[in-house]
């Protein structure tokens, strides 16, 4: 890959390497983990930690319920 900069009179080049894509896919993965997690403290942070965790709870009931009744695709 060959990057150019230019700026008024002054001028930067180089070329580099392409990341390799396991290393790439790892770095996006600790990217969604971290936007995650962040997501995860604000919303604690907003409604706090019962509210979330009431909600899971109620989720999860709702998805056994489903799975009961004869799938969760009806």
């Amino acid at each position: 890959m060959k990057v150019k900069w230019k700026h008024g009179d002054r001028s930067v080049e180089f070329e580099r390497q392409p990341m390799p894509p396991e290393r790439f896919n790892a770095l996006c993965k600790l990217a969604g983990a971290a936007i995650g997690g962040g997501v995860l403290l604000v919303a604690v942070r907003m409604v706090g930690i019962w509210a979330i965790v009431w909600a899971v709870g109620a989720l999860v009931l709702v998805g056994l319920y489903r799975l009961i009744r004869g799938g969760i695709f009806d």
